[in-house]
């Protein structure tokens, strides 16, 4: 099939296609990368170019990005503003205390609270995350709230420095090993892993949380 091909700098997409089914081609973005393929390589970026969904040669493309990761240029003159502070907890004062007493100050990771999504309904709602690239915590604001209880904000930042604390690699396949047996093995050794999942899993606790957000509105 005919193929117009764009090289790209981009940080968070290292691959797309969008297949043209009137012209019966395809527009490929790829990372600069690429240029340094080898031929398996290339033929496993043809096989994703013709299907997309296959996972035919997938392993093989990841591996290959994350061995040349370093070519991902990073952000240019972007500085990661932290905001630790909250209504009701202070996130670097409970990092800098989880720090000392599970890792030994051995953890040198950002944290700051996310971004109030839009008022919605949700189903679910993510804790935490851990991001490699930036080592960067981020912690969801709709914990900051008076009914969270203090030993269960502690344990999500826990759960997400233990993330920076082992790294984040990938299996023989190329997928990403996130909870390995040594993660879950070190989670479950925490002292208020059992009351806190206990938090969590508690349906009354989860609905105070999914209660559709309203942002306040500014006088004046």
């Amino acid at each position: 099939m005919p193929v117009r091909l764009v090289l790209t700098d981009n940080r968070s997409s290292i691959m797309s296609v969008r297949h043209d089914r009137r012209q019966g081609g395809a527009v490929v973005r790829v990372h600069r990368m690429f240029l340094n393929a080898e031929a398996d390589i290339v033929r496993a970026l043809a096989n994703w170019i013709r299907s997309p969904r296959s996972k035919t040669g997938a392993g093989l493309l990841n591996r290959y990005i994350q061995a040349h990761r370093e070519q991902i240029r990073p952000k240019k003159n972007v500085l990661q503003r932290l905001d630790t502070r909250g209504a009701c907890f202070d996130l670097k004062a409970i990092f800098d205390d989880v720090n000392r007493v599970e890792f030994g100050d051995a953890v040198h990771a950002g944290i700051t609270w996310g971004r109030m999504p839009a008022a919605r309904r949700r189903r679910s709602i993510r804790f935490g995350s851990y991001y490699p690239d930036e080592n960067l915590i981020r912690i969801h604001p709709l914990l900051d709230q008076p009914f969270v209880p203090p030993y269960f904000i502690r344990y999500i930042v826990f759960h997400e420095m233990l993330h920076a604390a082992l790294g984040i690699s990938d299996s023989p396949k190329g997928r990403r090993r996130i909870h390995t047996r040594e993660f879950l093995e070190r989670e479950r050794q925490y002292a208020d892993y059992g009351r806190a999942i206990a938090w969590q899993e508690n349906p009354v606790n989860l609905r105070k949380l999914l209660i559709v957000h309203t942002p306040k509105q500014k006088i004046g």
